[in-house]
């Protein structure tokens, strides 16, 4: 189908052209590319048609004025947009209602006791509720995650040997010391001196 319309509206264009046939009235697609009217959606495609002047003919105030068009589309197209993390924030605060804590096949008893003590749950707290039925049902990796998520999480302990440092880098350091107590000495001196002068 949009094939043939575009045939007939090259037709038409064509036809205009033409300097042997009498002249018509214009067709929409000759007014589309003029900009006379604006096109329809199946139409937009005449729009790369419009002779327009190259980017490098434009005058300043053109370049600006399309500059702050993009940046404009730019800052909308961004405040529109969500990262991840707050899309996921949004749809887990969701009321977690009985349809969707019977579909998530919840222990009844674990079901009834967080509609009774949370009646306003969010699907984050159907969750940790999930999560505390599978690991009841012996799930270890959900026993673990209940475990961390509650704070229980075991402590890793790293040993650290002594043999990290070499010999060139406790000579590095010993220098640096000796470096340093050399500095506190001169400032001393200087602050004892500008005392004794009556500077300070």
């Amino acid at each position: 189908m949009t094939l043939k319309v575009e045939r007939v509206f090259c037709w038409e264009i064509m036809r205009e052209t033409n300097q042997d046939e009498p002249k018509k009235e214009k067709s929409r697609a000759s007014m589309i590319i003029d900009g006379e009217i604006e096109p329809e959606p199946h139409e937009r495609y005449l729009l790369n048609l419009r002779k327009r002047k190259p980017f490098n003919q434009w005058d300043k105030d053109e370049m600006h004025a399309v500059a702050v068009k993009g940046g404009e589309a730019v800052q909308k197209l961004h405040g529109k947009r969500k990262s991840a993390k707050d899309a996921l924030a949004d749809v887990l605060t969701l009321k977690a209602t009985d349809e969707i804590v019977q579909s998530a096949g919840i222990d009844p008893a674990i079901a009834a006791k967080l509609r009774r003590d949370n009646p306003d749950a969010t699907l984050y707290d159907l969750i940790q509720a999930v999560a505390v039925g599978r690991a009841l049902e012996g799930n270890v990796k959900a026993m673990e995650y209940v475990r961390d998520t509650h704070g229980d999480a075991p402590v890793k302990q790293v040993e650290i040997s002594e043999n990290i440092t070499t010999d060139a880098d406790r000579a590095l350091l010993k220098e640096i010391n000796e470096r340093l107590q050399s500095v506190e000495i001169v400032q001393v001196v200087d602050a004892d001196i500008k005392e004794d002068s009556g500077e300070g």
